[in-house]
C-alpha cells in the first residue's frame, strides 16, 4: 500500500522554482517523481476544490480527506500516470467523483446535486445576458452570495464556469451533461441570478448619487 502525503489545506502557499510552471509541465515533472512539483499542483488546487466541494457537502473535514486521498493517490501512482489535456478537469472530476462515491449513502452530509429549486425564470435579452457574465466576472464576491438562492446544479455550473474557468466541454463531461444541455443550465442559472444582481446594480447606482 502507497504511503499517505502529508498535506494541509489551510497552509500558505509558498513561492517555489516552479511557480510559473504551467499545468502540464508540473504535471510531467510530477509523474517523474518531483516533489517539489507535486506540492506546487497541490498548493495550487486545493483551495479551489475545498471551495468547490464546500457548495455541496457540509463537513469539511470530508472535503479535505477527499481532496488528501486525491493527491495521495496521484504521488502513489505517479508512474502509472498518463498525460492529460488538462489538469484542472481531471482534478475536477475527480474530486467530484470521490466527494460523491464518499458521501452518496449519507444524505445528511450532502446537497442533492440536482437540487430543483429556483426562482421563477423571466425573460431575458442576449445583451442583458452578456452584462450578467461581464458582472459575474467583476463580482464574484457578491455573486457567491447570490448564489445560495438559486438551484445547486445551477450553482455548480457558475462555479465551474466563472469560478474555475472550465470549459463547456469540460463541464459538461464532469457534471455528465450534453454541451446543449449545459448551455440551457447555464442560461436558467443567470436568468435566475438576474433578479439579485439587478438589485446590486440598482444599489450601486443610488450610491454614486
Amino acid at each position: 500500500m502507497g504511503s499517505t502525503v502529508n498535506l494541509f489545506i489551510s497552509r500558505s502557499p509558498k513561492k517555489t522554482s516552479n511557480s510559473q510552471l504551467d499545468d502540464k509541465a508540473l504535471w510531467q515533472s510530477v509523474r517523474k517523481g518531483n516533489d517539489l512539483a507535486f506540492s506546487n499542483l497541490y498548493q495550487r488546487y486545493s483551495n479551489l476544490l475545498f471551495n468547490y466541494g464546500m457548495h455541496f457537502c457540509y463537513n469539511r473535514e470530508l472535503v479535505k480527506d477527499c481532496i488528501q486521498e486525491l493527491f495521495t493517490t496521484i504521488w502513489n501512482r505517479r508512474e502509472a500516470l498518463s498525460e492529460i489535456d488538462s489538469v484542472k478537469y481531471y482534478l475536477f472530476k475527480s474530486f467530484r467523483n470521490l466527494l460523491v462515491q464518499h458521501i452518496s449513502n449519507d444524505r445528511k452530509r450532502f446537497v442533492d446535486f440536482n437540487d430543483s429549486y429556483e426562482f421563477e425564470e423571466s425573460d431575458s435579452s442576449i445583451e442583458s445576458s452578456i452584462i450578467i457574465e461581464e458582472y459575474l466576472k467583476e463580482n464574484k464576491q457578491k455573486i457567491a452570495i447570490a448564489l445560495f438562492k438559486i438551484s445547486k446544479r445551477q450553482r455548480e455550473i457558475v462555479i465551474l464556469k466563472y469560478f474555475n474557468d472550465l470549459s463547456y466541454a469540460e463541464i459538461s463531461s464532469l457534471m455528465d451533461l450534453t454541451p446543449a444541455s449545459a448551455h440551457n443550465l447555464l442560461s436558467k442559472a443567470l436568468q435566475c441570478l438576474r433578479v439579485v444582481i439587478n438589485i446590486f446594480l440598482i444599489g450601486a447606482f443610488f450610491l454614486c448619487f
